[in-house]
Parts: structure tokens; sequence; C-alpha cells
């Protein structure tokens, strides 16, 4: 197994031991403190990544101005991976991790939250006098001691789902005096902080299972109990500038949401692939550049390709296939597509690995797979 990473490198968070503005196609990475083949998920921030591995450790990489890479260092960048001490988290296994611009965190097994990095917006629900930046894992406790299922982080926010449904947003989210009826938004504090709780008005008849964060909304997958168990719906809430925060009922059940800095995107059951709101770099991979789309559009994919994960950076996509092909969409700036070029795609292309990608995910402006090297693509 190898790993393989593209796009920015500015903070080094390609791990290939120096920093630089792009690389345009696929580097082969030589220096990580993980088992490529033990890898479980990536995740990208603004600049800085993190890698779970199997044993639930997490690895860590790239920009640190704020603490974000949760080393108890104040060294601006690690251009290659490091291991985040286990005694961080109570030498207890990690479950899920996330990142944002300069923010990470992760949820252990035993479902107990940490956080780290930028709180100049109190986005950690922590109260900024003391806490500017945190540059150790912190445990948070949710009001009433509510356990955490799902963490995300925007550019100012943070927004946890927890195992009863609930959300609760750190930090600074603008959300509309007038929410959907059948959500329920208070304000309460944490830690001397502002929290917004979201919850369902009757949760015998609404479940929220599902959160992603954009760069000032967020999006909720929520499952309409009385017509099934399975998630159809989603609803948006922020900024809506370019339609980002319209909310939606789709015909089949939502395997997986996703959002950029103001798109967003959901993979379907049947395997289609939706997107809506800002397109001014091809970001919602529909085959043209345009404004904005307030209404979701399906991304043109051949019959051949059947989605298994989704991605989404700031301004550009990622899809990993069943087959264990890449394809990268939208902003190229920074070489984020891994085509060999700069200018932005407005459709999903492939990207040229040496073997079957078993696991992948993006940042802001880069991307990263693991592929099986054993199994050479004849095509």
């Amino acid at each position: 197994m190898s790993v393989y990473a593209w796009g920015a490198n500015s903070h080094g968070q390609l791990s290939l031991g120096f920093e630089s503005e792009l690389c345009t196609t696929p580097q082969l990475v030589r220096a990580y403190s993980f088992n490529p083949a033990s890898v479980r998920r990536i995740r990208g921030g603004g600049g800085h990544v993190l890698v779970l591995d199997t044993n639930g450790r997490i690895h860590a990489c790239g920009w640190n101005g704020r603490g974000q890479l949760g080393l108890d260092s104040r060294e601006e960048c690690f251009n290659e991976f490091q291991n985040i001490p286990g005694e961080y988290f109570g030498d207890v296994p990690v479950e899920s991790i996330a990142c944002g611009w300069d923010i990470s965190g992760c949820i252990t097994v035993t479902k107990k939250l940490y956080v780290w990095g930028s709180n100049c917006f109190q986005q950690l629900g922590l109260c900024q006098r003391e806490f500017n930046a945190v540059r150790r894992p912190l445990p948070v406790i949710l009001p009433r001691h509510d356990a955490p299922a799902r963490i995300s982080f925007g550019l100012r926010h943070c927004a946890i789902l927890t195992e009863d449904h609930k959300v609760y947003v750190f930090g600074r989210l603008r959300i509309s005096d007038e929410p959907p009826s059948d959500l329920c938004i208070t304000a309460t504090t944490l830690n001397c902080a502002p929290v917004i709780k979201i919850q369902v008005n009757e949760p015998s008849e609404v479940r929220i299972t599902g959160v992603a964060s954009g760069q000032n909304h967020i999006l909720l997958k929520v499952v309409d109990l009385q017509y099934g168990s399975g998630a159809k719906r989603v609803i948006a809430l922020g900024d809506n500038k370019f339609g980002q925060a319209n909310s939606f009922q789709f015909e089949d059940e939502i395997k997986q949401i996703a959002t950029g800095w103001t798109h967003n995107a959901v993979m379907l059951n049947d395997k289609r692939v939706l997107t809506w709101g800002r397109n001014c770099y091809g970001q919602l991979g529909i085959g043209s550049i345009t404004q904005n789309q307030a209404t979701p559009q399906e991304i043109d994919l051949r019959s051949s390709i059947v989605p298994a994960y989704l991605a989404l950076g700031s301004e550009h996509g990622l899809i990993r296939s069943t087959d264990g092909d890449i394809y990268t969409w939208g902003w190229n700036e920074h070489g984020n597509c891994g085509n060999d070029a700069t200018d932005n795609l407005c459709a999903p292309t492939q990207v040229l690995l040496p073997g079957h990608c078993k696991v992948a995910g993006a940042g802001a402006g880069f991307c990263y797979a693991i592929c099986d090297d054993t199994s050479k693509k004849s095509d």
C-alpha cells in the first residue's frame, strides 16, 4: 500500500518534507507515522490533515499556527506526519475525526469529545479569554452530558450531533430567525461560551441523523419517521448567498452528505450524486461553470462509475468509485484535481494513480489517496 497526495502544499500538508504552492500530479508520500494498510479515514482542513488508523490513533501533518495538529507544539508547520500521543485521549482509541479551517476534533470509542486548534470565535465551546488557541486535545463535556455522535467544523464554527439526535453549534454561525417549522432552535451557554441548540419539535416524527459544515452554513440529514426509517431529506441552515442553505426532499435514501465552503453534495442509495450551491469554479461537477445552482443537479457520471465515497474540499470535489478509481473536479489553482494542470474542471476527471484506491480524502485545496500497488490498473 502506498500513500499519494497532491494540490496545495503551502504548509507542508502533503507530508513531502518540504513546502510548495502546488503539486499538480499525485506525489508519493514517503514519510508517515502510520501503516498505510491500517488507515480508516483521512480528513483535511485549511492547511492541515488528520489520518485515523484502525488502532484508533491519530496522525497529523501541515499547518499548526493555531495548534490544530494537537501536538502540544508552537511550531508553525510540520511537513511530515506525526502521531498525536494516545495519552492525550486518556489512552482510549479514537472512533472519528474532523477538521475545519484551523481547528480539529475527535470522538473516542467511549463517546468522549476532544477539540483543539483556534478558539478565536469560541468555536471550541470555550470562553475565548483564556483559550484563544488550544494546542493539545482538550475534552469538552456537552450540555446535560449528552453523548457526541458526529462532529464537523466550518470556518468559524463547530457542529456536534449527539446520540439522541440534537445538534450543538459552537462559535459564529448566523441562522435565520425563521427556521423550518419542525425544528426548535434555542440559545444556551457552555463554559461561558454561547451555544446554539437545534432539536426537532416532534422526535417521534423527525430525527436528525447526520451533520456537515460548510464555511458559514450547516447541512442536516433528516429522517421523517412517518414515511419509513430512511433519511431522504436535508435541512440547511446559515448563509444562503449562493443557494447553499436551501433544503430538499429526495426520492431515494441519502447515503452520504458533504459540504464545501459554499456548496453541498449528497450521494443517494441509487448511486446518484447531486450538488447545489456556488459553481463559479465548476465545483458542482455538472459540466458547466455558472454562478450558482439553487436546486440539486446530478453529476454526470458514466454508467461504469459507481461512487463509493464522496469528499468536498473548499471549492473542489472527489469521488472514489467502487472500482478504486479517483475522480476530481472544480477549483484547480493549486493542482487540487491532480491532472497535471491548474485550469478548473467542471466535470469529474479521473486521476492517474498506479493502483486501486482504498481510502481517500480532501482538504481545502488538496487531496490524499491510499492505493494498493499490488493491483495495478490495466486500463
